[in-house]
């Protein structure tokens, strides 16, 4: 387990929405990979950083999980022990936006659940909409790096609650790679994806990544 420790990831997202109308983007962004169990002492270790309080860089307990305070720790924990491979988790890392200056939107927070021997075992992935609304789908690993599941959650006006998901992943190191992929009778409807590269988790990398990429 030396080698997991909380960074940042810095990369690349693109979202391609291949019907009913087509659209691409693609843009520059950093993410936060942090132990779900240290965000309080990473508060204390950083200045830049904060946990459940106003600074430049943060993560709330309200931005995540029930979105009613309570603890992402708890929350989670609560779904990994409740899971079928729950018992093989030792520790978990979300894979987020951080809050900047008190703001932040994520459309798609990533729990990483490893074993003791670094092995990943569980991801649940945590999908938030515009109208406030929050699903988390949790799924074993198999040691395949495909996994999907039934869209349960109404997401984007340009399609309605039905097909599933796809999602193609990687145990996270010096590279991050994501791709999640939705796919309806009519066909696959839209892609979206993540590739970044590990940075330390220092108050100079989150200064850096705020003055290379402020929003």
């Amino acid at each position: 387990m030396s080698g997991l420790q909380s960074c940042l990831y810095h990369g690349e997202v693109g979202h391609r929405r291949i019907a009913p109308v087509r659209h691409e983007l693609r843009y520059r962004v950093y993410n936060l990979f942090a132990d779900i169990d240290e965000l309080a002492q990473l508060d204390k270790r950083m200045r830049l950083f904060s946990y459940n309080r106003f600074n430049l860089f943060s993560i709330d307990d309200r931005n995540h999980g029930r979105g009613d305070g309570t603890q992402i720790r708890d929350y989670v924990w609560s779904l990994v022990k409740a899971s079928e491979s729950g018992d093989d988790v030792s520790r978990v890392f979300m894979f987020c936006y951080p809050r900047v200056l008190g703001y932040v939107f994520n459309p798609l927070t990533v729990y990483y659940g490893f074993s003791p021997d670094g092995e990943l075992r569980l991801m649940i992935y945590e999908v938030n909409n515009t109208f406030g609304e929050r699903h988390s789908y949790v799924i074993p690993t198999d040691g395949s790096p495909h996994q999907s599941c039934t869209k349960k959650l109404y997401v984007s006006p340009f399609n309605n609650v039905d097909g599933h998901y796809d999602f193609n992943i990687q145990s996270p190191g010096d590279k991050l790679n994501l791709t999640v992929t939705l796919t309806t009778a009519d066909g696959p409807r839209l892609s979206a994806w993540f590739s970044g590269t590990r940075r330390a988790l220092t108050d100079r990398a989150l200064l850096w990544s705020f003055i290379g990429l402020p929003l």
